[in-house]
């Protein structure tokens, strides 16, 4: 894969290009070196399974040619069909954005546009921590001062190693603290970390409890002997996930009467902490919002993309993918999909398909890190004729007739 001389015109003289940003997990990693040799980049070197293969498949796909019905087409003639089934919808459904703050912005954009509703691929999660934090709030941290400050780490649901490769080398063990030499302390609450919770909390307030859990009884302990503890959410499933985060949530703020501890909740989406945030700047609300009316109507419920393609209230998806190829949703509507290059499309091809810049590899762009604290800048590593999302948007606004007016 050759680099691109126009992005860094140093590149080819050097060993590695280094300190790169990785947008391939919620991590981030904007430390990511990846060697290069005779001007071709050496993905194979890359120590993080995820990097690598994200890196690897955008490299070795740039020909990408749009397709109208699974048909190779031309550029025009495959904006104009989109432009088409979005003109005619009467709610379209603006899902995905498995992308960088600039696919975000552009599905916000086309939603405003064409009065639809706007949702991310990792909707359960996202929707749970917004209605915790809208009821009650919360007292959250970042991953840089885990890191450096916190002396004990409690793992509140699954483990979520497999889709952060990093996150204990990182996070957990890393090799330097700024604040101390001492290690983090990790306690693991187990399968049922509910109770775990409501018990601990019921001893924390001195309130009488007949028979704590063990593992009550030893949270209470070691956050005794803890300066600043920290309650890390992983993956949280089935009917009891929102207890279990509300509970813990309640549990810092309870500890925070006498002393520091914060939440940390961790996302293993792509691009979803971009997409809330860009829809909190665009409209003041972020995902599960519809801007079908003219103005904007949040509703974490009722608007949950899954939800709309089942019941049929939605009659167009468009589905944005950029740093995933992995096919978009089965539905019964109409698909337009923005996709990675090397998108696999199954065997019902979506209406449309455009294929773009894959962020980070193709162009240069922005992506929010898993903690929400941090826009981490990408680079853009090789030269290609991919348009990106952006670009296919703002011409199909430009020409689209279709007006969504307040009412």
């Amino acid at each position: 894969m050759t680099i691109d001389n126009n992005t860094d015109k140093h590149a080819q003289q050097d060993t590695a290009l280094h300190d790169l940003g990785c947008p391939f997990c919620a991590l981030v990693c904007d430390d990511v070196s990846l060697p290069v040799r005779n001007g071709t980049l050496l993905t194979d070197k890359l120590d993080c399974p995820k990097a690598q293969a994200g890196f690897q498949l955008a490299l070795s796909h740039i020909n990408g040619t749009p397709l109208i019905n699974g048909e190779a087409s031309d550029w025009d003639s495959a904006l104009n069909q989109a432009l088409h089934l979005l003109d005619g919808a009467r709610l379209p459904l603006f899902h995905g954005l498995i992308g960088d703050l600039l696919d975000c912005r552009a599905a916000w954009s086309m939603a405003a546009r064409f009065g639809g509703v706007v949702d991310h691929q990792e909707v359960n999660t996202i929707a749970r921590n917004l209605a915790v934090y809208q009821d009650s709030g919360w007292i959250v941290t970042s991953l840089g001062e885990v890191r450096n400050r916190a002396d004990l780490l409690i793992w509140v649901g699954e483990p979520i190693d497999d889709e952060l490769p990093r996150l204990r080398s990182k996070l957990l063990e890393p090799a330097e603290r700024l604040h101390t030499d001492k290690p983090i302390d990790i306690l693991e609450l187990g399968p049922d970390p509910l109770t775990v919770i409501d018990h601990t909390r019921v001893l924390l307030g001195q309130r009488p409890l007949t028979e704590p859990t063990s593992a009550a009884s030893m949270l209470m302990q070691r956050l005794g002997d803890a300066d600043y503890p920290v309650f890390a959410i992983g993956h949280l499933r089935g009917p009891k996930a929102e207890l279990v985060l509300r509970a813990t949530s309640d549990l810092v703020r309870d500890i925070n009467e006498q002393r520091r501890a914060a939440l940390l909740p961790l996302s293993t989406g792509l691009g979803d902490i971009g997409a809330q945030l860009s829809g909190a700047w665009h409209n003041g609300f972020g995902i599960r919002t519809s801007l079908a009316r003219g103005y904007p109507i949040q509703d974490l419920q009722h608007f949950n993309g899954q939800s709309l393609l089942d019941d049929g209230q939605a009659d167009l998806l468009v589905w944005i993918s950029t740093l995933s190829a992995a096919a978009p949703p089965t539905c019964e509507q109409p698909q337009i999909v923005f996709g990675h290059p090397a998108m696999h499309l199954g065997d019902r091809p979506p209406a449309v398909f455009l294929p773009v810049a894959v962020p980070g590899v193709h162009r240069p762009g922005f992506i929010h890190r898993g903690d929400g604290l941090r826009l981490v800048p990408l680079r853009g590593l090789q030269s290609n004729a991919l348009p990106n999302t952006t670009q296919l948007v703002e011409r199909l606004i430009t020409q689209s007739s279709k007006s969504v007016e307040a009412c």
